[in-house]
């Protein structure tokens, strides 16, 4: 396959996209889940992982243009230290009809950046209410996510759904 580099694809992302984009993700955290201490002990606390920033808004409107895959995962809190806040992990997603970008040296692919809090989450509660309540809150990552659309990844139930 040939790889296009571009700043932006163009490419429209469909629901196939988002599945392979939670997979990625999903094979990162297990591996951050084995080295990293601290978030280990967030290994089964997963609600959502979500779309964010640029590529959200490419979902969303199909013209922005993908420059890389945000994913945000968010986790119920409750072990004594949260999530890593300032940590973020890079992987590069590989050849796909997406390219890369010119300045990912080394990639194959556009580079997904997998970013991740743990946050309060009521028992019972839907996971995407417990986000949304996040999201409404004034913590910096916050109120910078919430200018742009969010999209559920995972779990695949709600996958595609606006956050």
């Amino acid at each position: 396959m040939q790889q296009v580099v571009s700043e932006r694809s163009l490419e429209l992302i469909n629901t196939a996209d988002l599945q392979q984009f939670s997979e990625a993700a999903l094979r990162k955290l297990s591996e951050i889940f084995r080295r990293a201490p601290v978030a280990g002990l967030y290994e089964n606390r997963l609600l959502i992982l979500a779309l964010a920033q640029g590529g959200a808004l490419h979902y969303e409107n199909g013209e922005t243009g993908l420059k890389d895959i945000d994913i945000w995962a968010f986790f119920s809190e409750g072990p004594s230290k949260p999530f890593p806040p300032r940590a973020r992990w890079t992987v590069d997603f590989g050849p796909s009809k997406f390219g890369r970008h010119p300045d990912d040296i080394g990639f194959t692919g556009r580079r997904m950046d997998i970013l991740g809090r743990s946050i309060p989450a009521q028992a019972g509660e839907q996971p995407e209410k417990s986000v949304r309540r996040w999201l409404d809150g004034w913590s910096g990552s916050a109120v910078a996510l919430r200018r742009k659309p969010m999209f559920a990844i995972f779990p695949e139930a709600i996958s595609g759904s606006r956050i």
